[in-house]
Parts: structure tokens; C-alpha cells; sequence
């Protein structure tokens, strides 16, 4: 049977996305992908399968949740012509918003499963205002009668909420790195000056800000920022005002990621947990793996679930969030080096998907 397999995405295809639509891309899957375009996201289309149909919907700037509506109503029509176009039998869709418009197109007339991935828990899961509750109620609903599969990119986020929303079999896809798809890893520099990286979307304030007063007046660190995001701003003012905090931009994951990470001494992917916001607790980031593969310390906030992972396998310290003595506790007194050769003690599944991913096709397939 010819599977035709659609992706409906809130925003342009990131490197998890990417991953799985190329994968399945080669696994002789039919692949179109439906997205939305968001504008403080890199655009790492090149990077998809040539024989990956693309379908842009529409621009969402963060924030904007009249405008997201009107995009989102005008999307009707024009995601209407595309289903009937591709006639999809299987689709994978990425939050309740992307559900409700496939909804109003009758999805169910083309696809025997449809398919929901979370990649982050959203604000009204653990939100008690009433509209957050209808929120809660109305997944209840949409969860029992559309949802034939569920994927999750940390097993606590089954755990916490979507165990009382959906009563099938779940599948777990971490953000783990696919060795097909793997970037070849460069020697490691050996710097001068002790180099501190941060990497990905900059959508955490307070523990950069931290960061950077700790670093602005230390001869003997460096900061090194790749990325952008809405505190993006923040990045490029102090990397104006202080030599050795450095700003670089967004980068194309594929092809700059083995250079960033071989320059690095350590990586800081510290959260603001001072801001109630549940998914930071709970989630595991892709720099997780990144970091296991590539061989970079980490430091992180304590009272999270990636804290608790980089203190079992001891690759890295945590800090309080956003507390600048804490911070300057950990880089005075640890030797980052002596957590490196820990890294060797992980096994590859632990940050290779290649295992994952064959189970995941399998459970698509059922």
C-alpha cells in the first residue's frame, strides 16, 4: 500500500521535523509538508528531500494571536485544495490549532489516522483560568474522536497531562540525532580563553542576562551566542558593549552545527524556572543529545527534568535559575574538563534515534 504521509506544521520544518520527513522521505513514504512560516525561525528548507512537497500556508509572528486567527481562517481554503491534491492516508499534525483546521476540512474523509506530536506542553495544560480549563475539556473531546496516535518528545509530558486526554498506545520521540542525517564532528578547538556557548531559539531572558553579567568583566571567559529569538536584542546589546561576549547569528543546523559545537568548552542551556512555565520543567531539549554526541559539558537549571539527566550521568553542573552568584559558584569551582570523558559512558541510544525511529515507523504503519 502507497502511504502518502502529511505533516501540518505551526511553523517551517526545524531540525526534528526535518529529520522525520526525510526519513520517511526515504523509507518510500509519500511526503508533503504543510507549514506556516514564522519569522524569528531559520529557514533550513534546503535541507528537505527534493521529492518533499512544501506548502506554505501563511506568516505568524510570534505573539500575535489576532493576526494568527485571521492567517489561520484564511488558510481554510487554500488548505482545502491542497488535501484534496495530495489525498493524505496518514497525518501527523503538531498542536490542537493545526487539528481544528484540518477539522474544518473533513480530514477524515482522506486519513485513517491522524496523528498529534507534541513537542512542548502549551500554557493551558497547567493553567487553572477558566479558559484554560475549557482548553483542557475540549482536548478531552478532540483527543477521544480524531486522535488515532500521539507522540511526545519527553515521557513526562504523558506523565503530567496527555495520560487524561488520550487512552492509546503512545510513542515517545526524543530529540535525539539520526545517524543518517549526522554531522560529521570536527577536531575540537583548543581555546585560549574559556568559550561558553549558547545555542538555539534565545527565548529565555533572565538566565542569559545572567549569564552575561557574570562574564561582561572576566577576562578569562568568553560568550558565544548562535541563535535568535525574541531576546535576540538583548544578545546583540551586550555582545556590543562587551568584547567577550560575542554574537553570531542564526545558524543552519545541518550545516553549521559540528563548527559551533567544536568550539565550545561548555554549553549553557540554562531555563528560566522563576516564570511558572511547566514545559521547562518537563521537556528535554534537542541540545541534550547534541551536546552527549558532540562531547560538551553542560550547565543547566536545577529543578528540571534535564537537570535530573545531566546529574545521572554527570555531564555537567546545575545552577540556580537566573542567579548570578550560583552561576559564578559553579564556573570558579569546576573543572569542566573532568566531565568530558563521561560522555563515553552513554550508550548510543541514548542519543541516537536510528532505533527509535524504526519503532516509530511501525507504530505509524499500525
Amino acid at each position: 500500500m502507497l502511504h502518502n504521509l502529511l505533516f501540518v506544521i505551526s511553523h517551517q520544518p526545524n531540525p526534528r521535523f526535518i529529520k522525520q520527513i526525510n526519513y520517511f522521505s526515504r523509507r518510500g513514504f509519500n511526503v508533503s509538508v504543510v507549514y506556516f512560516e514564522r519569522s524569528y525561525l531559520a529557514n533550513l528548507n534546503s535541507n528537505i528531500d527534493e521529492s518533499v512537497k512544501l506548502y506554505l500556508l501563511g506568516a505568524i509572528e510570534n505573539g500575535q494571536y489576532f493576526q494568527r486567527v485571521w492567517v489561520y481562517i484564511k488558510s481554510i481554503f487554500k488548505l482545502k485544495k491542497i488535501l484534496h491534491e495530495i489525498q493524505p492516508n496518514k497525518v501527523i499534525v503538531t498542536n490542537v490549532d493545526i487539528l481544528f483546521l484540518l477539522m474544518l476540512n473533513n480530514i477524515k474523509q482522506y486519513a485513517s489516522d491522524i496523528i498529534v506530536e507534541i513537542s512542548d506542553l502549551r500554557g493551558y495544560t497547567f493553567n487553572n483560568k477558566i479558559t484554560d480549563k475549557i482548553q483542557q475539556y475540549i482536548d478531552s473531546i478532540l483527543f477521544k474522536r480524531y486522535v488515532s496516535k500521539l507522540i511526545l518528545t519527553s515521557p513526562k509530558f504523558y506523565e503530567f497531562y496527555y495520560q487524561h486526554k488520550f487512552s492509546g498506545e503512545h510513542f515517545v520521540l526524543e530529540n535525539k540525532l539520526l545517524k543518517t542525517m549526522l554531522p560529521k564532528k570536527l577536531s575540537k578547538v583548543k581555546n585560549k580563553i574559556f568559550t561558553i556557548g549558547v545555542v538555539g531559539l534565545l527565548l529565555d531572558g533572565k538566565p542569559h542576562k545572567a549569564l552575561f553579567e557574570y562574564v561582561k568583566d572576566k577576562a578569562g571567559i568568553e560568550v558565544h551566542i548562535y541563535g535568535t529569538g525574541v531576546y535576540q536584542d538583548q544578545a546583540m546589546e551586550y555582545a556590543q558593549k562587551y568584547s567577550n561576549i560575542k554574537y553570531f547569528g542564526g545558524y543552519d543546523f545541518f550545516q553549521d552545527v559540528s563548527k559551533i559545537y567544536a568550539s565550545l568548552d561548555v554549553i549553557y542551556m540554562a531555563y528560566d524556572t522563576t516564570k511558572g512555565d511547566l514545559n521547562i520543567n518537563l521537556a528535554l531539549p534537542n541540545k541534550l543529545y547534541e551536546a552527549m554526541y558532540f562531547k560538551v559539558p553542560i550547565i543547566t537549571s536545577q529543578e528540571t527534568y534535564l537537570g535530573e539527566l545531566v546529574e545521572r550521568y554527570n555531564i555537567g553542573a546545575c545552577v540556580k535559575c537566573c542567579d548570578k552568584d550560583s552561576l559564578s559558584n559553579i564556573l570558579s569551582n569546576r573543572n569542566f574538563n573532568d566531565f568530558v570523558e563521561n560522555f563515553d559512558d552513554i550508550e548510543e541510544d541514548k542519543f541516537i534515534a536510528d532505533n527509535d525511529y524504526k519503532k516509530l515507523e511501525q507504530y505509524i504503519l499500525e
